[in-house]
């Protein structure tokens, strides 16, 4: 129960928030410290421990815990900064849902039990979108959220449930097209290229605040649950052609790393920048989990954690840079503070040294050139790419000069993305406590792929 302890804790809290949610004097306080307490108890859960709960099957591991973290810290900074910056009533019992279903997913052993809290988690959000009809076409962006994250959840559900009932002397081919269509159904839930026109919708009719607890948070655990369910499912030893799988997943993630990159460089505004960056980053870090080998493995997560956090701090601070001038054509002289930590996200996005996701990045270009040079390649074009994206921002912001700085008078989100980047600076200094959990899971998926 120990190991369950966080996300029911979140479970429980997202019941009270939801109770008190107009109350914004009380519901936002009572979040921040329901996942204060969800914290301290994933930090005090013991390692490579395993529970029950209802049946189920549950284990705390190095990669749990420290994504776990990540995801809490990161929800901490976006229920401070809508309880103090924007209140919207409905965001607190979601964020805690969201965080009670992200922590699950990275508890449970069971890949059914895994894919279908995921599926619920991803359905969450929904409501906040829809009790935003008079602000922005959220209906519109929620109904085409829900059919990809339905349509998406019924293939994945249907594979896992046969690859579970099938008997184990099927032919290989069997297994291959099972995997498919688990690649596929993730690929839906992921928003990958050609699958991602819901999230374009979503990046410019969704609040900043829900778009960065759906890009920053459950973006980031869908990933993590895709390769552990791979490594838990039993299917990569029965996988005798896994060639054909290691195609699909590498041209799925080169066409979302380069068509993410290529839409990014030509973005309309800061919010579709900072959505096409993370589809581009998402389709590398698929072609890290399609190299089969521990430095793609350990780049792929590295690269999506950071990139969970630093999408984040800047959808806050496009927020607040919408928000204190014209939205169509924000400027940094009335949000210098935010306008700054959306440049230093954008540094963190594309995996600049010395911060925390250049490792990761590192890792992924490398084993791409190894495994393909033109692979390579392509990765290292969509760097440019995103490069490009993110300085065509800086000179929107600065570009124009700023004759007279007005600082903004709430500063939230430029000090939450200062924070960050903080963060990412201190972890990049050190990486070594960042990246040996998520080695110690790269062994684990590499043992569940070639058992001795």
């Amino acid at each position: 129960m120990t190991i369950a302890a966080a996300p029911l804790v979140l479970a429980v809290a997202a019941c009270g928030a939801f109770a008190l949610r107009k109350r914004l004097n009380l519901v936002g306080p009572f979040a921040l410290i329901a996942i204060a307490a969800a914290f301290v108890l994933v930090l005090l859960s013991p390692l490579d421990t395993a529970g029950t709960i209802l049946d189920l099957q549950l284990r705390s591991s190095g990669l749990g815990r420290l994504a776990s973290g990540v995801i809490l810290a990161t929800l901490f900074l976006l229920v401070l900064d809508v309880w103090l910056d924007e209140p919207a009533y409905n965001f607190f019992p979601t964020a805690l849902a969201v965080g009670a279903t992200s922590l699950g997913v990275l508890v449970l052993t069971a890949p059914l039990a895994i894919f279908g809290l995921l599926v619920l988690g991803l359905l969450v959000p929904v409501g906040s979108f829809t009790f935003q009809v008079h602000r922005n076409r959220s209906v519109e962006a929620a109904t085409r959220h829900f059919g990809f994250v339905a349509l998406g959840g019924c293939l994945g559900i249907a594979s896992l449930a046969l690859a579970a009932s099938l008997p184990h002397d099927q032919p290989a081919n069997t297994f291959v097209l099972l995997v498919v269509v688990l690649v596929v159904a993730f690929a839906l839930l992921l928003a990958a290229i050609p699958f991602h026109t819901h999230a374009a919708l979503l990046a410019g009719e969704v609040p900043p605040a829900a778009l960065a607890l759906y890009f920053g948070v459950l973006v980031p655990t869908t990933f993590i649950a895709f390769v552990e369910i791979l490594t838990l499912s039993g299917l990569l030893p029965a996988i005798v052609q896994v060639v054909k799988v290691q195609d699909l997943l590498h041209g799925i993630g080169l066409t979302s790393a380069v068509g993410g990159a290529f839409l990014a460089s030509g973005a309309p505004d800061q919010r579709r920048l900072v959505v096409y960056s993370v589809i581009s980053n998402l389709g590398a870090a698929l072609v890290g989990i399609a190299t089969l080998s521990g430095p793609g493995i350990i780049g792929a997560l590295a690269s999506v954690i950071v990139t969970g956090a630093s999408a984040s701090g800047q959808l806050l601070a496009a927020g607040t840079l919408e928000r204190r001038s014209a939205p169509e054509r924000p400027t940094a002289r009335k949000a210098p503070l935010a306008a700054l930590a959306f440049v230093v996200g954008g540094f963190a996005m594309i995996g600049a040294p010395p911060l925390l996701g250049f490792p990761g990045r590192f890792f992924m270009e490398l084993i791409a050139y190894q495994f393909a040079p033109l692979t390579g390649a392509a990765l290292v074009f969509a760097t440019l790419l995103l490069i490009v994206g993110q300085l065509r921002a800086v000179l929107a912001l600065f570009g124009s000069g700023v004759e007279r700085w007005t600082l903004e008078p709430r500063p939230v989100a430029g000090i939450i993305g200062s924070v960050i980047f903080v963060a990412l600076l201190i972890g990049g200094i050190q990486p070594d406590g960042f990246l040996r959990p998520i080695a110690s899971f790269a062994d684990e998926f590499l043992r569940a792929l070639r058992p001795l």
